[in-house]
């Protein structure tokens, strides 16, 4: 049996995770983001707060933002990205899914799982609307510190995906579909990703 995948990379504050998940529970879909870390850590038997630490302190939800792959030093960080490849490739051959970022779109189809089985998404807003959404979503007040903490996310979303797959962050090399956030409610744009879903895949 053929599973689908759908994989979402997005724009810091283009409420991509949301939409994403909402994607998720209305097709019935399995939904993973930062599950497959917590996945990986297990199969490396280790803990995920010990090692994404830096100086034995737990990462910050604002350091998992920035640092994918957690603080750890250059050799942990392949470990664990490589182990991180092969559960999404796992999930994706085994279940129905929607996989949020770990440069999904690229390690799929660069490991074999067919692109008539997959529809990549790439969700983005204007800067305006994502400073926007960070305040309402994640009740950062001051515009300058959503603005740090904005561009600061951008870039390091930027360098991880530039390094792991040689592409650029906002290339559409490996997707199917790009989508504007800022268009609609994003009830909306989960819509049209799944009604985009279902043409591709074929399913009523």
């Amino acid at each position: 049996m053929a599973y689908n995948v759908i994989t979402v990379t997005r724009q810091f504050g283009s409420l991509g995770r949301k939409i994403a998940r909402e994607v998720a529970d209305h097709l019935g879909y399995e939904y993973y983001d930062r599950d497959i870390i917590e996945f990986a850590v297990k199969e490396m038997r280790g803990d995920i707060e010990k090692l994404s630490a830096f100086d034995q302190q737990p990462i910050s939800p604002f350091d998992k933002m920035m640092h994918p792959l957690g603080l750890g030093n250059t050799k942990m960080k392949r470990a664990l990205f490589e182990m991180e490849k092969s559960i999404m490739v796992d999930l994706a051959a085994s279940r129905n899914c929607v996989i949020v970022g770990r440069c999904s779109d690229y390690v799929l189809r660069e490991y074999g799982i067919p692109d008539e089985n997959m529809l990549n998404v790439f969700i983005y807003a204007p800067i305006e609307k994502r400073l926007i959404n960070c305040k309402e979503e994640l009740q950062i007040e001051d515009p300058g510190e959503a603005y740090l903490y904005l561009t600061g996310v951008d870039k390091a979303r930027e360098v991880f995906y530039k390094h792991c797959t040689k592409h650029r962050f906002t290339s559409n090399k490996f997707r199917h579909l790009l989508i504007d956030s800022s268009m609609a409610d994003f009830s909306k744009v989960a819509d049209i990703i799944m009604d985009s879903a279902k043409i591709k895949f074929g399913i009523g």
